[in-house]
């Protein structure tokens, strides 16, 4: 991996956290929305017409969807995965930028007067963290 494409992946994380939850509960509806369909078409004694055709494509419809937001999911937790092991190699200061600059949204100002570095050698410190995530992945 570039250093582009591991800052580009650092920086979406939060983003990509975020569409995980709402992924997840999506799949929830879905999941309610089929075992819903699935009871009420069962309890009809509707057999055979076009109703039971529709609910029918209806809830395949719905399966559709949830594999393709449980395919995403788990390509989400494989990466996510990848990336904390990356992190957790770093030295810890470097792990305590990357963090904060990524997940916590903090400035390189906030973090330098957090870990009580200037902010040229936070700004060093990330740096040097991406290039070694970006090698390792």
């Amino acid at each position: 991996m570039t250093y582009e494409e591991a800052r580009n992946l650092l920086a979406d994380m939060r983003a990509a956290k975020r569409r995980a939850n709402a992924i997840k509960a999506r799949i929830a509806d879905i999941e309610s929305d089929a075992q819903s369909i699935s009871s009420a078409l069962n309890n009809s004694g509707v057999s055979g017409g076009a109703m039971r055709s529709r609910v029918e494509e209806l809830a395949l419809r719905i399966e559709t969807e949830r594999e393709k937001h449980m395919a995403a999911l788990e390509a989400y937790f494989v990466l996510e995965d990848k990336l904390a092991i990356a992190i957790d190699t770093l030295e810890p200061i470097e792990k305590e930028v990357i963090l904060a600059f990524y997940l916590d949204g903090k400035s390189l100002w906030k973090i330098a007067e957090l870990t009580n570095y200037s902010k040229e050698t936070v700004c060093r410190k990330k740096s040097y963290a991406i290039h070694k995530i970006a090698d390792l992945l």
